[in-house]
């Protein structure tokens, strides 16, 4: 009777001159299980109606294994895993209908006898098809309908390395749906691969890099075996050689070569070989200082137009800048809403970008800038020290003016891109833009930024040098005048004169982190007098109100990480300069407690975020020689600072300024740079109370008031400080 039932279905294929298949099957306990033909030809026909519990596969995994006729002489196959279960009587899959199908009364299970069911398990790789049937049993007893009620194990479906295996698994007749999954067997990288299957069998690749060659060594030859290495450029589009080696095993390049895009291929000297491949420079630092030392950007006018080009050996993931240059060894400010992926080869354009003598363009990879080219003068209409604003409209209707710096929109109040305040010419500036007598850079259509525009300063800066030399030469005269009136004093008066006041190197080679809470524009203006008072004492001074397009881009989180190690790891301080915001912040911290929501961080403000690092440095008493503390003593008490903060030196400004800035110096001060400091501090004093007082002229009770300053992004991010009495600006190098 089983006989005849297979007859109904199964093909028997030729057999000769195939190989003896690894073939055999397991079940769990309580089924039993038995290969009935190992190639036949099947198909899966229509779904049948079960008129009573039938037993059938619902689940299929495989697993790629070896299969060795010794121990180094193996072949991967894949193994298959079915879950089996019992079908309980009158279901069928919806849509596949109940027709019944060939052979369906002569494999009816008999109710007396136990469950059987014959599995059919089909496997395609391009170009090979086969088919295994197998016989499944399960005593009537043990049958639970609609339950799992054991495994069968199939081992194994020969395959390739790298190949596509698509497998199905049914019964015969077919009472549910067919099981189909695909699956893919592992290259030569497999683990289990390299010693056991002979043709992965290649040999190891190991490089060292010398100062003028590049030298490749094989190792682990296989005795008497021949190899192929192939040196090329690894490119996106394509693959270009460098040259083909064979029979050796030490291969030597010069070191011009080794570029991130270098890769070998290595494969045996064979018919049919696989081949193994390895790019162990895409990591190297030197590869990558080599390669943008061959790289090259080009600059193209076409009328008026502006494109680029730039020519590298390898394709590189970097961004094309456009950016405004004030001055030939100034900084380059990028231009917003302009940068664009790099793509070698290939010629990028800028649009409504229109040529400049100021515009340069970047190429930015690594977080870093690799090249720089700008346009050149004389060829072009506009003055070098062209300032570039950009005009934007209030819902309003009313014009708009702001300078572009550091990839952000400045207010003209703020704006130090020209050495001097441009504030007090904003008026001048705006009439200049109004009678066109400005060069657009960009059109308002098709822009999201506004309209750009390059205006002169020219006029206005002979204006102002003419009035400071009026300025000096009235100065001499009055000290000359009162040098003949007071002869008796001139020895004093000249003693003095050689008195060192310059500002340079009192706090070169220091750096500083200053953390605050941005509560205010007045407040903010406040600590950019002071964060400008040590620039000026050649303090490296890092703050949140000169990177706030950075910080705002990266998160805060990563730039205080940034900062904060840079400052560490150069011997720097990090001053906490404490206000009413600052202390409310801590305060929330300090009293969370487990399963409570963490207090908001400002997305565009670093100080909530420090929080995370500084106040475990403090709870483990580890802040001592890392950190200062500070606050305004007009507008805050020291008593008001949290007891935990007091285990490092608490300074009030600027009363206790000399001892503050002796701080920042280091235990390394002598004794002529202390006597500088303390001099430095009476003027840097006089400008933190003209800042204070500022502020509470406008409030009383010593508050400064709080501004509109707006959201990250829009433009009104101040970059220094200006106050009536006079202002100070942070240096091209802050950071």
């Amino acid at each position: 009777m089983l006989a005849a039932g297979l007859g109904l279905f199964l093909l028997l294929l030729p057999r000769a001159g195939l190989p003896a298949r690894p073939d055999s099957v397991n079940c769990s306990q309580g089924l039993s299980c038995r290969l009935l033909e190992d190639d036949v030809l099947c198909s899966p026909g229509a779904v049948e109606l079960a008129s009573g519990p039938v037993l059938v596969p619902t689940q299929m995994t495989m697993e790629s294994v070896l299969h060795c006729a010794a121990a180094s002489d193996c072949f991967p196959c894949v193994q298959i895993n079915l879950q089996l279960a019992v079908l309980g009587p009158q279901e069928e899959v919806a849509g596949e209908g109940t027709q019944d199908g060939p052979g369906m009364d002569a494999l009816r299970h008999q109710d007396s006898g136990p469950l059987r069911s014959w599995v059919l398990l089909s496997v395609w790789m391009n170009p090979f098809s086969r088919c295994v049937a197998i016989e499944v049993q399960l005593p009537r007893a043990l049958a639970r309908p609609n339950s799992t009620v054991g495994s069968m194990w199939f081992h194994c479906f020969k395959a390739a390395l790298q190949g596509e295996l698509h497998v199905t698994s049914y019964t015969s007749p077919r009472y549910r749906e067919v099981l189909r999954q695909t699956h893919r067997v592992p290259d030569c990288s497999w683990p289990a691969a390299w010693a056991a299957i002979r043709v992965c069998q290649v040999p190891r690749l190991q490089i060292f890099v010398g100062p003028e060659h590049v030298v490749v060594q094989l190792q682990d030859v296989p005795a008497g075996q021949n190899f192929f290495v192939w040196f090329y450029w690894n490119q996106t589009h394509q693959e270009e050689g460098l040259r083909i080696e064979r029979g050796l095993q030490n291969y030597s390049l010069p070191s011009a070569q080794l570029l991130p895009c270098l890769c070998l291929q290595v494969w045996p000297d064979i018919l049919d070989p696989l081949r193994t491949s390895l790019c162990p420079f895409t990591k190297e630092p030197a590869a990558w200082t080599r390669l943008w030392a061959q790289a090259q950007l080009k600059l193209y006018l076409t009328g008026e137009k502006l494109s680029c080009s730039v020519s590298a050996p390898c394709m590189v993931p970097a961004d094309l800048v456009p950016c405004w240059r004030l001055k030939s060894t100034g900084p380059c400010h990028e231009l917003p809403h302009l940068r664009q992926a790099l793509t070698v080869p290939g010629l990028h354009e800028f649009g409504t970008l229109q040529p400049h003598p100021n515009l340069c363009v970047q190429v930015w990879s690594g977080g870093q800038v690799q090249l720089m080219q700008c346009l050149q003068e004389g060829a072009l209409r506009g003055q070098p020290a062209d300032l570039l604003l950009m005009e934007t409209r209030d819902p309003q209707g009313n014009i708009l003016l702001c300078a572009v710096e550091r990839g952000t929109c400045t207010p003209l109040a703020n704006s130090t891109c020209m050495g001097v305040g441009v504030g007090a010419l904003e008026q001048q500036l705006r009439w200049d833009v109004q009678s066109k007598q400005c060069v657009q850079v960009w059109p308002a259509e098709g822009s999201v930024v506004g309209t750009g525009w390059a205006c002169s300063l020219e006029k206005y800066l002979r204006a102002h040098w003419a009035l400071a030399w009026l300025g000096v030469l009235l100065s001499t005269f009055c000290i000359l005048l009162l040098v003949l009136l007071k002869k008796e004093n001139l020895k004093g008066w000249l003693k003095m004169l050689k008195e060192d006041y310059s500002p340079g190197g009192v706090l070169q080679g220091r750096r500083a982190l200053i953390l605050y809470s941005p509560d205010h524009a007045g407040f903010e203006r406040l600590v950019s007098t002071l964060a400008c008072a040590l620039t000026r004492l050649q303090l490296a001074v890092s703050v949140e109100l000169w990177s706030r397009a950075e910080l705002c881009a990266i998160g805060p989180m990563q730039w205080f990480h940034a900062q904060r190690l840079r400052v560490l790891q150069e011997g720097g301080t990090v001053v906490l300069l404490f206000s009413r915001g600052a202390v409310a912040r801590c305060t929330e911290w300090l009293l969370w407690k487990p399963g409570e929501l963490l207090p908001r961080d400002d997305p565009c403000s670093a100080f909530s975020a420090s929080l995370n690092c500084i106040l475990p440095d403090f709870l483990a008493g580890k802040a001592g020689g890392r950190y200062l503390v500070a606050c305004f003593e007009d507008l805050l008490q020291p008593s008001d600072i949290p007891e935990l903060f007091r285990s490092v030196p608490i300074f009030t400004l600027p009363s206790q300024l000399p001892t503050f800035l002796l701080a920042l110096a280091g235990t390394a001060a002598g004794r002529e740079q202390k006597s500088s400091l303390k001099k430095h501090s009476l003027w840097i004093s006089d400008s933190l109370q003209r800042a204070i007082r500022e502020c509470q002229l406008q409030e009383p009770d010593g508050h400064c008031p709080p501004q509109a300053s707006a959201l990250p992004g829009s433009g009104q991010v101040l970059m220094g400080a200006k106050s009536e009495a006079g202002e100070l600006f942070p240096p091209m190098g802050s950071t």
